[in-house]
């Protein structure tokens, strides 16, 4: 009897710290939904602000392509060297609407982006292509166009 409690509380042992190991260290996995990918594209503009770098790194695919406000394609790698210093205005999305196509989300919005006084800079109207993978919403295109203040 004494070496059956043992073989079983050495069977539990193991395997709690099988489960342990097993999940305990993975990414969690993001909802496949509509609120889901409006927190992506919060915590993308957020990262992009900051110049979060490592954040930036997660929320884009390899092969992401952005077409941005000036009209240049730019690759994942040129987003991430052109993460500098800080700048001094705030950015806000307005607007905000998604649509979901399976494991495919378009997302389109309007970034306010403001100097230090609050007055709006520039509006810029977006639309981004993410993609549904392994448990994650990243992005793979983005457009962007900047439209008038008023």
């Amino acid at each position: 009897m004494r070496l059956l409690k043992g073989f079983i509380a050495w069977v539990v042992a193991a395997l709690s710290i099988f489960l342990a190991s097993a999940f305990g260290g993975e990414t969690p996995v993001q909802n496949r939904d509509e609120q889901a990918v409006l927190r992506i594209e919060q915590e993308w503009l957020r990262a992009l602000v900051e110049r979060d770098r490592p954040t930036v790194d997660t929320i884009l695919t390899d092969d992401f392509v952005d077409s941005n406000w000036k009209g240049e394609l730019r690759t994942k790698r040129q987003v991430l060297e052109g993460l500098g210093t800080p700048n001094p205005y705030s950015q806000h999305l307005r607007d905000m609407k998604v649509q979901l196509y399976g494991s495919i989300a378009v997302a389109r919005g309007l970034n306010e982006i403001s100097d230090k006084n609050g007055g709006i800079v520039m509006r810029i109207r977006f639309t981004d292509v993410l993609l549904y993978r392994h448990g994650n919403w990243q992005a793979v295109a983005a457009q962007e166009t900047p439209v008038s203040s008023q």
